[in-house]
Parts: C-alpha cells; sequence; structure tokens
C-alpha cells in the first residue's frame, strides 16, 4: 500500500508542477494578443487622424475686396500716356469680367496737380465709355490730397470677389526627413492652391458650377451642315 500511495503522491505533485505552467503560457499568450491589438488600435487612429489632403490644409477663401489701380498725373500733364491708356483699358476689361456693378474715379483736390488730374480723370471715364462701360457705371469723387506732393494719383476701384489661401506658404517650421507617419510635410500643396487661387478669372467658380447656357441652335446647324459637306473629306485627306 505504501508503494502505491507513494505513487499516487508523486502523480499528483506532478500534475500540480504541470498545470501552473500550462496556465503561465496562455497568460503569457493572451498578453501579447492584447498588448498586439492594442497596438493596431493606436497606430490606426493617429494615421487615420493624420491630415493628408493639402486642400484642406490650406483652403482657398473667396471674399470680397477692392481692385484699384493708380495712375499718376503731373501737374504739366494734359493727355494720358499710351501707358496710362493701357491701364486704363485692362481696368476697364477687368472690371467687365468681374460682375461688378459699379466702379468709381478718385480725383485729388487742393494738391498741386489738381487741374491736370481733373483732365485726366475725364479722359478715363472717355475711355471707359468707348470700352463699353456705361456711364451710370462710373462715378466721379474727390479725396483731399493736400499732403500728398505735386503727383497726387488719380485712382480707379471697384469692389470684387476674390480668391486668396487662408495660410501662409512657405513655412518650414519641421524637420522634412522625420517622415515616420509616412505623411506630406505642412508647406505641401501650398503654392499650388495660391496659383490657383490667382489663376481663375471667376473666383465665384470655386463656390460652384456655372448653370448650362441655351443652345445657339443657329451654330449647331452650321457646324453639323459643314461637317456633312467637308468633314469627312477633311477626314480622309489627314490620314
Amino acid at each position: 500500500m505504501s508503494g502505491v500511495l507513494e505513487g499516487t503522491t508523486e502523480k499528483r505533485s506532478k500534475r500540480k508542477s504541470v498545470l501552473p505552467g500550462g496556465l503561465a503560457i496562455s497568460i503569457a499568450l493572451a498578453g501579447i494578443m492584447l498588448a498586439s491589438c492594442a497596438s493596431y488600435e493606436r497606430d490606426h487612429v493617429i494615421v487615420g487622424s493624420t491630415p493628408t489632403d493639402y486642400r484642406t490644409r490650406h483652403p482657398i477663401v473667396i471674399s470680397e475686396a477692392e481692385v484699384s489701380e493708380d495712375l499718376v498725373v503731373s501737374h504739366t500733364m494734359r493727355n494720358m500716356s499710351n501707358r496710362q491708356e493701357n491701364v486704363v483699358r485692362n481696368f476697364a476689361s477687368r472690371f467687365r469680367r468681374s460682375g461688378s456693378r459699379s466702379l468709381i474715379v478718385l480725383v485729388p483736390s487742393g494738391s498741386p496737380n489738381e487741374v491736370a488730374a481733373r483732365k485726366v480723370a475725364g479722359q478715363v471715364v472717355n475711355l471707359m465709355r468707348e470700352l463699353d462701360v456705361d456711364r451710370s457705371q462710373i462715378k466721379l469723387s474727390s479725396y483731399h490730397a493736400s499732403g500728398h506732393g505735386e503727383a497726387a494719383t488719380v485712382r480707379m476701384s471697384f469692389n470684387a470677389m476674390s480668391a486668396e489661401v487662408a495660410s501662409r506658404c512657405g513655412k518650414w517650421e519641421e524637420d522634412l526627413t522625420d517622415t515616420k507617419e509616412n505623411y506630406n510635410y505642412g508647406n505641401f500643396g501650398c503654392a499650388t492652391q495660391n496659383n490657383l487661387a490667382k489663376m481663375v478669372a471667376n473666383p465665384e467658380d470655386f463656390l460652384g458650377p456655372r448653370g448650362e447656357s441655351e443652345i445657339d441652335a443657329t451654330r449647331r446647324d452650321n457646324v453639323i451642315s459643314d461637317w456633312r459637306e467637308n468633314g469627312s473629306e477633311d477626314l480622309r485627306s489627314a490620314f
């Protein structure tokens, strides 16, 4: 009996030594799995929340701003120069494209060149009328210019919608070699957005697409007729 009891005692002692070890391994494996899941969730949240779209970091803002041009007038001037006429032509063209309803021509008052400036302002109005700007859209006004010297300017201005980037480009406050998060740097896309804002002729196009215009039926018929008569022959000759 003593031999049987001793064998049973040895088996029980072996079981006791095996169970804690298996349980420890299971706990270790579970800990590793939980740690992996936690690491995945942490990395996933960081990457998913990083703003990588440069249009979000550097948005184009539409606002109303003053568009102006100055004409320097000497006290001996009687007529606009060719350069000044070109400035007025360009300004009138920008005014028509802007969709603004009125523009203002400011004439200096109390300056040594006041008389010459009034003559030039009259020439500006006449030239704009020749450029299809209605006289009712042009307003003449004056400003006190006694302290502006002998060549106070004639200013043309109107308010129009403008587009510009909200943020300031050229900020290099971060290390470009630090790319462990694998996303672009903060200044990325700023210049592109700024150039796009300056190039678009009508800033209101950023707000939404334009509506479709009516079909020119006459022009459409002319194009189709021309294609039927000459298009196929021209196409063959091209090859």
